[in-house]
């Protein structure tokens, strides 16, 4: 009896903070459109915090897309407001779960997986195709809603990134699934997923992270083009060729680009690499400007969160992309743990809260985080975990 009471309690905790944070929507943080033209156009509404994802924001798009699938709409445009598409989700509200003991970590990470699995899944279950309008700011749980998209569109606005490792996380939504595999090859990957690098529109393209390129001047132009198509929008190629026409000649800067320059010392020292030891060791050796401006980046990222991030890049390199997000679950939620067992507070309190941008890490060093340590990252959950494994 008592251990009923136990559990009852558990899942009465999870449900007041899920409907307090449901109660903390006073207005929809997304808008969606269904036209009578196949098309359905979604947009994320929280531009003051960069289109954020809370846990009631992501609630509502997992309605928002069964409705979109309901309405017979062969493609969704998702795009975000103001100077970002999404920044990611509210970790710093995630924070604030671990530090009070409430079922908001496992909730959040939860849903915004389950939900980043229905939309990397609806082209081949629902016969729905998703273009991500990258005009602005993708990192983290943005990247998670998008990259796994067919049509991924930069414009002169994009900032990409996956900097998790700088907040004692990991890069997670699909994404150590995705970045081993793209096209630019998994050194090129590894490189983005451990350091954060920001990239623009051409080095977006030229990863294979986004697909096309279009000006923000000519983002009209295309969706025009795209409703022009009408039994069409379906069609991954006719959708190709209007989003080109009208981009027309435009192609993006190159002037900040950055792994085109450094492919090959990207490639000498990422790939391949066994150990985050071994990719400081190599560069050290390759001594260049760059490498000494990488090495000082790595370094100074949660040494958990770079092994962990390496290891789970090695395990999921060629596998599913459903197994990768059952997996990451699991290490999401070690993550949610106080230090010495994970990062996580430290590095959202350094950043996000406090702003002081000097995270003390613990352990402080690559040498110091153990193999052991690491594997305990990708171990079962507990079995009175509040949501148990993910379930997609």
């Amino acid at each position: 009896q008592q251990q009923l009471f136990q559990v009852k309690a558990v899942w009465m905790k999870r449900v007041t903070v899920i409907a307090k944070q449901m109660g903390a929507a006073k207005e929809s943080l997304t808008r969606l459109e269904l036209g009578s033209d196949g098309i359905a156009k979604l947009v994320l509404t929280r531009p003051m915090k960069l289109n954020s994802l809370s846990l009631s924001m992501i609630s509502g798009l997992k309605q928002q897309y069964t409705d979109v699938v309901r309405s017979g709409a062969r493609c969704i445009l998702l795009s975000g407001e103001g100077r970002g598409f999404c920044a990611g989700g509210d970790v710093a509200e995630v924070r604030e779960g671990v530090l009070a003991g409430n079922t908001n970590p496992a909730d959040f990470f939860f849903e915004e997986y389950q939900l980043v699995h229905e939309i990397a899944t609806l082209r081949q279950s629902r016969g729905v195709l998703q273009i991500a309008v990258w005009d602005g700011i993708v990192m983290g749980g943005g990247v998670g809603l998008s990259i796994h998209s067919p049509i991924r569109i930069a414009t002169e606005n994009t900032l990409f990134a996956m900097p998790e490792t700088a907040i004692g996380f990991f890069p997670d939504v699909g994404v150590t699934q995705a970045l081993p595999n793209i096209s630019a090859g998994p050194h090129i990957g590894t490189f983005l997923g451990l350091t954060g690098q920001r990239l623009r529109a051409a080095d977006c393209l030229y990863a294979g992270i986004a697909t096309h390129f279009c000006p923000t001047a000519k983002l009209a132009e295309a969706e025009q083009r795209l409703r022009a198509l009408g039994d069409g929008i379906a069609d991954l190629d006719r959708v190709s060729a209007a989003i080109c026409a009208a981009a027309g000649s435009d192609s993006p800067d190159t002037s900040k680009a950055v792994l085109a320059t450094n492919a090959q010392a990207i490639e000498q020292c990422f790939s391949g690499a066994t150990s985050a030891e071994d990719i400081v060791s190599r560069l050290e050796a390759q001594g260049s400007e760059w490498a000494t401006g990488v090495l000082a980046t790595l370094r100074s990222m949660s040494p958990t969160s770079v092994k962990v991030t390496l290891e789970a890049f090695r395990r999921h390199y060629r596998s599913p992309l459903k197994e990768a997000i059952i997996m990451e679950y699991r290490i999401s939620q070690w993550f949610m743990r106080l230090q010495p067992n994970s990062d996580f507070c430290e590095g959202i309190r350094a950043v996000l809260v406090d702003k002081d941008n000097k995270p003390l890490w613990a352990p402080a060093s690559f040498e110091d985080v153990s193999e052991q340590k690491v594997e305990g990252f990708f171990a079962p959950l507990c079995a009175n975990h509040a949501c148990g494994e993910l379930q997609i």
